[in-house]
């Protein structure tokens, strides 16, 4: 069988990338591959992940120093590079592949030098992007400079090398107008809840409730202020709605909230779970959300949670901006919010409240049956075996800006 080496930060237990690229190694050894994951040692070693069936982890040597010493030679190593090329060469030595993919890899250095080394051995090189944020986002100096950096692979460099995975439709865009060769691929999931299992929580349905859920952060992607101050209103006198909050701290939500008590208004604090705890909350709830605003970073991703929600039936409730909402039907597999705004968070869970209970079943069904069309693998078996055999676009190409179709 041919070989991929995957390169990326994505060796973490319990971590979204992790699940992505198990994922994605899942779906190419049932394609003919056999793939192996090159991934920065963890800090804790506890968090180091084990091999599967489909996929085998390489990890690099630990960054030397300990502390701020450690923590100095990582952020120069996002730029310069040297350890992480040095890395890939060894296992790309050690396995011989015949696909190199990194997968959101920071350094241009180490992308442009991986480029030229796949060149001279006649590997194939991908760029896997799954997201594109605005640098603005972000306050540290470092992390501004590493996402700069990624600015700056998506408009210039990324082109160079041609072969692109795009997980949404406005990055397959973007590099199809730069004349790459490009196969959009969103996250593939292999465990779908059974249909005979779709059922609502029978607490919830006990005291006539509304169960939503969200899990991920609030630093700079997702928004819950407004939710929370919508959901605390239409609770105010009695709870309708159950609100589990996976991720965030509890003092963040009060802060959020301006209350001290956030479980009289039937908003649950979880704080930090692992996913497989995370996915068993999940799947009780009626709803998920998704709040973004309408940026470049909302339209370019594809949420993780959010696909593994829907395959367990659990539609979503999002703000339309283009992104991860394009795969939700306005009532029939889940809601569109216009926008983040308090009062229409509140009308539209007024409404949410209001359904009947075999309304919101039916919702589930629909969001199952959407998750089973969309994020099958049997969707992209041939669209990505005629991506990976197909000769790459030229650099002469695309200096011309001859879109390959």
């Amino acid at each position: 069988m041919k070989k991929i080496l995957y390169v990326g930060q994505i060796g973490i237990e319990g971590s979204a990338s992790c699940t992505h690229v198990q994922n994605r190694a899942r779906f190419f050894t049932n394609i003919g591959y056999n793939v192996y994951g090159l991934s920065e040692c963890p800090k804790d070693r506890n968090d180091k992940v084990n091999n599967t069936n489909f996929i085998k982890y390489i990890y690099m040597k630990p960054f030397p120093g300990k502390g701020k010493i450690r923590g100095a030679g990582w952020v120069a190593d996002q730029f310069l590079g040297f350890h992480t090329y040095n890395a890939i060469i060894k296992a790309a030595k050690d396995v011989s592949p015949d696909i190199i993919i990194l997968y959101e890899l920071n350094s241009i250095v180490v992308e442009e030098r991986i480029r030229r080394y796949c060149e001279r051995h006649n590997i194939r090189l991908i760029i896997e992007v799954t997201e594109w944020m605005e640098v603005e986002n972000r306050k540290e100096i470092a992390t501004r400079g590493i996402v700069w950096q990624k600015d700056i692979q998506k408009r210039y460099i990324d082109k160079r090398c041609g072969n692109i995975i795009a997980i949404s439709d406005f990055l397959c865009e973007h590099y199809r107008r730069q004349g790459c060769n490009v196969v959009k691929l969103p996250p593939i999931i292999y465990n779908f809840v059974e249909n005979n299992q779709v059922l609502r929580d029978k607490n919830t349905v006990n005291l006539q409730q509304v169960r939503l859920v969200f899990a991920g952060t609030t630093d700079f992607k997702d928004y819950l202020e407004p939710l929370l101050k919508a959901i605390r209103k239409i609770n105010n006198n009695d709870v309708k709605v159950i609100f589990d909050v996976i991720g965030p701290s509890a003092d963040t939500i009060k802060n959020m909230l301006k209350c001290d008590n956030p479980v009289q208004y039937g908003i649950k604090c979880h704080g930090r779970l692992s996913h497989e705890t995370t996915l068993s909350i999940v799947k009780k709830a009626d709803f998920s959300v998704l709040m973004r605003e309408n940026k470049r970073y909302a339209k370019a991703g594809v949420s993780t949670k959010f696909v593994e929600a829907m395959s367990l039936a659990v539609p979503s409730i999002c703000t339309a901006v283009g992104g991860t909402d394009a795969f939700v039907s306005d009532g029939v597999d889940g809601f569109l919010l216009k926008d983040n705004s308090e009062h229409e968070i509140l009308n539209k869970l007024k409404m949410i409240v209001d359904m009947d209970s075999s309304e919101i079943l039916q919702m589930k069904l629909n969001a199952l049956k959407k998750a089973k069309h969309v994020f099958s693998e049997d969707r992209y078996f041939e669209v990505t075996k005629f991506f990976f055999e197909r000769k790459r676009a030229l650099w002469s190409r695309v200096k011309r800006n001859r879109v390959i179709n």
